[in-house]
């Protein structure tokens, strides 16, 4: 089947935990625990390379990039050693990109991302930029259709889903997915199962939240109060798309734990009616790390897009978005997201 070459936007706690990713997947094969789809359409994670990787913080920038992820501020959890991979990280563009925790030398000039994405023959962008770096998530994606490159906007900033980046896209004859990556496990993929679930069984969902803090640097950037907005938006949209009906809905991050590492804790509390009205109240909570939960839906959607590439298919592609993002160009329940995407790994679906 051949390679699939990536380029990275953001070199932060997603990109080291995908490094580290590929890295066990190439080590250890289908014995690495928790790989749903080791072959994807003929591809696996092992054929996955990265090949150009791009950020601003001037700790990364010139490094290779197998130490440039170990880098403050990046404290992922280090699961295994990972070798020189002969990437050095190049310097992207500031915009809005800049964070409390980011340092910009300012004497560092940016690459030509489109020409560097040419040179390494790159199939596949992803966008793994700050979650309220709007700018930063628009440009990616305009280099990206620049040289005809999938591109995978793991950010809450509307791509995929938005129809004047989907017309760009088809016009570049490459797939877009997106938008805003859902954890392997986390809380809004949970939150959206039991509601289904509850809906399935009888049950008048009432009222429900999912509130969240965590350590990451990820958890740093929603204190900015206007980006907290955006990204609660999100995943309020997603949630609520667990529902045939309305009810008040309140999903996102609400404050910075530095000591909780890049582990995120979250509650979860619904309530609903039973049978003739009788109460009934769930509450859990859900502990995981940011990072290594997006190794597999980034293996996934990197090898969807690959797979788009090859079949000559262009724009949003529905079913990988429906399935690993939280807020997809087609909202669905998970278990329709979930045939919709066999479907398109088998050929039996077009996006």
């Amino acid at each position: 089947m051949g390679k699939v070459k990536v380029g990275v936007a953001g070199v932060g706690n997603a990109c080291s935990s995908l490094i580290q990713g590929l890295q066990l997947c190439r080590e250890l094969g289908e014995r690495v625990e928790g790989v749903v789809r080791w072959s994807f359409a003929g591809y696996t994670p092992q054929d996955i390379e990265v090949v150009a990787a791009f950020d601003i913080d001037r700790r990364k920038v010139g490094r290779d990039l197998s130490e440039a992820i170990f880098t403050e501020p990046n404290n992922m959890l280090k699961l295994c050693e990972v070798p020189e991979l002969g990437v050095t990280v190049e310097r992207g563009p500031v915009l809005d990109g800049k964070t409390q925790l980011i340092e910009v030398d300012e004497e560092q000039k940016p690459v030509e991302v489109g020409e560097r994405l040419k040179e390494e023959r790159v199939d596949v962008l992803l966008c793994l930029v700050p979650s309220g770096a709007a700018e930063a998530a628009r440009y990616y994606a305009g280099e990206a259709a620049k040289v005809g490159a999938a591109f995978v906007n793991a950010t809450p900033n509307l791509i995929a889903s938005d129809p004047e980046w989907g017309r760009r896209f088809r016009e570049a004859k490459a797939p877009v997915i997106g938008d805003d990556l859902e954890s392997q496990m986390g809380s809004t993929v949970l939150h959206k199962l039991i509601l289904e679930l509850m809906v399935g069984r009888g049950v008048r969902v009432k009222e429900t939240y999912a509130l969240d803090v965590g350590g990451s640097p990820e958890s740093l950037h929603a204190l900015d109060w206007e980006k907290t907005v955006m990204k609660r938006k999100v995943k309020t949209k997603a949630v609520k798309s667990a529902l045939p009906y309305e009810v008040p809905v309140v999903a996102g991050s609400t404050d910075y734990v530095d000591f909780l590492g890049d582990f995120r804790d979250t509650r979860i509390w619904i309530r609903g009616s039973l049978f003739a009205g009788a109460p009934v109240e769930i509450e859990l909570k859900i502990r995981a790390p940011d990072g290594a939960n997006a190794v597999i839906p980034l293996m996934d959607s990197i090898r969807a897009a690959k797979v788009a590439l090859d079949r000559g298919v262009a724009g949003p592609l529905e079913s990988i978005s429906a399935y690993h993002f939280k807020h997809p160009p087609v909202f669905l329940p998970p278990k329709e997201a979930e045939r919709w995407l066999q479907e398109f790994i088998e050929g039996k679906r077009e996006k």
